[in-house]
């Protein structure tokens, strides 16, 4: 099974650092080899927001597709579509899981997730996968700007 950790990043980050997923992974994986360095730690609490359980369990609940069942034991959130499964548990404000390969994970997983928040990053432990679950869409200040009028 692979696993994996979603971290919630905040969204001044997350846009900042989207074209520089390298970087932020570099900096994610130094800081959990390395989880009492003060000025990693201060660093990581700067740029990520916790995780709830019960959040993110209604949160599933609330948007499951289709032919998907969500259920939870104790702390443990389960995901099945036929011989598919996804098994979530939040530890330490951090999404963690395991599947047997990412794909299931953009099938099952990865869907409900993109309308809880747009700044997820997902990021492998015991594999080299990382990257952000939803791509992240700026306007320019021009279509900001733009007004669509309608005349009959």
């Amino acid at each position: 099974m692979n696993e994996y950790s979603i971290y919630w990043i905040k969204e001044e980050v997350a846009k900042s650092y989207f074209h520089k997923s390298d970087i932020l992974s570099r900096f994610l994986r130094e800081y959990e080899a390395e989880p009492d360095r003060n000025d990693l730690k201060t660093q990581y609490l700067y740029i990520t927001r916790q995780v709830r359980f019960k959040e993110i369990l209604a949160h599933l609940n609330k948007n499951q597709a289709k032919h998907i069942t969500v259920h939870s034991v104790g702390k443990m959130i389960y995901i099945n579509q036929n011989d598919h499964s996804i098994l979530l548990q939040v530890e330490g404000g951090l999404l963690n899981f395991r599947c047997k390969n990412l794909q299931e994970a953009v099938m099952l997983l990865f869907p409900m997730l993109r309308d809880f928040h747009p700044f997820l990053f997902v990021q492998g432990k015991n594999v080299p996968n990382y990257g952000w679950i939803s791509p992240i869409i700026q306007k320019t200040s021009a279509q900001v700007r733009q007004v669509l009028y309608s005349y009959r």
